[in-house]
């Protein structure tokens, strides 16, 4: 190759190299990201949808969600906020991260929760930092409790051929790992742990719903109930849909008129010439191994009539 064509492959290469660079940095990966506005229907002053759909988001999905509370709480053109959830629930602590930005945001401007076809244990718990809590005649809701499925696979393994060895330092190392049964001193370890996780979702339903803990606590027995029961109970504040919630946080922040508008993820340049996100899909991949990495014993507010995932 002469030495014009070694200078033209540099430059091609420089420019190609610079094109990326840029790319990078106008994309919402490398900078600090807000959340785009997508409005849905209406004309006035700005009434925020948050969505919490699906078992309680872990990881990025979880970072995301949190993004969002954050920024409806401190953008000051966002005058109400409506929640609409969706969810059978899932991991305790994630929950509880998400009831603690709602509350804050609740504490700023006006959140009313409506319910879909589901709000369940955590989805439930999420919904308890709303002001006023909408639900569907028909949704299902309650679960309040906590749960933790153990996998016991010695049996499979022995009728496999398979033994395992596990060395440990300390006596209950190896509780909950799903190899052997419970001794009844670790039983008594995880039932401790969870009590104390049930006792937290009692005083979140007793704070949001203002009803005697004891009250909640005859309540709490894992039941569901449909919406109409919740209402009747005092565990939801009115019959209705999102329209509903929309319009009653609209209401609560003194509207006359109100636009209702959503977050969405914006593009950076190279997303927009690429026309989607991942073209890999790789997020189902990457679901999974979060899945599969996930500790065999994780309590959950979570109903299982809903899914285990």
């Amino acid at each position: 190759m002469n030495k014009k064509r070694w200078i033209a492959l540099f430059l091609f290469l420089g420019v190609v190299a610079l094109v990326v660079v840029g790319l990078g940095r106008l994309s919402p990966r490398g900078a600090e990201r807000a959340w785009r506005e997508v409005p849905l229907y209406g004309q006035g002053e700005k009434v925020l949808l948050l969505e919490l759909k699906g078992s309680i988001p872990t990881g990025k999905a979880l970072e995301d969600f949190l993004s969002q509370v954050r920024q409806a709480r401190e953008d000051e053109t966002v005058r109400a906020v409506v929640l609409l959830v969706d969810s059978p629930g899932g991991g305790v602590t994630e929950t509880e991260a998400i009831h603690r930005a709602l509350k804050a945001l609740a504490e700023a401007r006006p959140l009313v929760a409506a319910f879909g076809s589901v709000a369940a244990s955590g989805g439930y718990y999420a919904a308890t930092a709303a002001r006023e809590i909408f639900t569907p005649p028909t949704a299902l809701t309650g679960s309040i409790g906590v749960i933790s499925v153990i996998p016991e696979v010695s049996g499979l393994l022995e009728k496999l051929g398979v033994r395992v060895e596990v060395l440990k330092e300390g006596t209950l190392k190896d509780m909950a790992s799903g190899l052997r049964p419970l001794t009844p001193e670790e039983k008594g370890v995880l039932e401790a742990y969870m009590g104390e996780a049930y006792e937290l979702f009692l005083r979140r339903v007793a704070e949001g719903r203002n009803l005697p803990l004891e009250r909640v606590r005859a309540l709490a027995d894992g039941r569901i109930y449909s919406g109409k029961q919740a209402v009747a109970l005092g565990l939801a504040d009115w019959e209705g849909y999102l329209e509903n919630a929309a319009q009653r946080a609209a209401e609560l922040a003194g509207l006359s008129a109100f636009r209702l508008v959503r977050y969405e993820k914006p593009k950076g340049l190279l997303q927009e010439l690429i026309g989607e996100e991942n073209p890999l899909g790789l997020s189902e991949a990457e679901a999974l191994l979060g899945l599969l990495s996930q500790s065999r014993f994780r309590l959950e507010y979570r109903y299982l009539g809903g899914g285990l995932w």
